[in-house]
């Protein structure tokens, strides 16, 4: 977490926190991390994330807690958008990189600039074994995984 981002959330724990007690409630973690630009969690993730920040279940949450779990957000924010770039690189004329799928054509292009030459059906069963939906085409929730899975983010 950089120095404002931190700043950033204490102004906005203490606006919560009105009367210096310390602690906030966890039903306003949705708002603390829709409010940072870190998106609007599912009601799953949020109840998986209060879960892991409050195990005690009393409704509430410290400072330090919060800061914690902010940083693993942003990191994961971070994470995403580096695998996004990766994807990017594969489909760079694409505005839409949620909705994209990499293709046999895109690794062809991508294997000639690079002057290796695959074989297309090594580079179908590459394509087979990343799409896990049976799209036709690696999306970037497969290549998301296949990053993550092979220790390359």
């Amino acid at each position: 977490m950089t120095y404002e981002q931190r700043e950033q959330l204490r102004e906005v724990f203490d606006a919560i926190d009105r009367t210096g007690r310390g602690f906030i409630p966890t039903s306003k973690l949705a708002d603390i991390v829709k409010l940072l630009g870190l998106g609007k969690p599912s009601r799953e993730t949020l109840e998986g994330w209060i879960s892991g920040i409050d195990p005690a279940n009393t409704g509430k949450i410290d400072y330090s807690r919060l800061e914690h779990f902010i940083s693993l957000r942003y990191d994961e924010a971070d994470q995403k958008q580096e695998i996004m770039n990766a994807f990017k690189l594969f489909k760079p004329d694409t505005k839409d990189t949620e909705n994209a799928r990499i293709t046999l054509a895109d690794l062809q292009r991508i294997s000639t600039h690079l002057g290796e030459h695959i074989p297309d059906d090594e580079l179908r069963e590459m394509i087979n074994i990343a799409d896990i939906g049976e799209t036709g085409g690696v999306d970037f929730a497969d290549f998301t995984r296949v990053m993550r899975k092979t220790g390359l983010f």
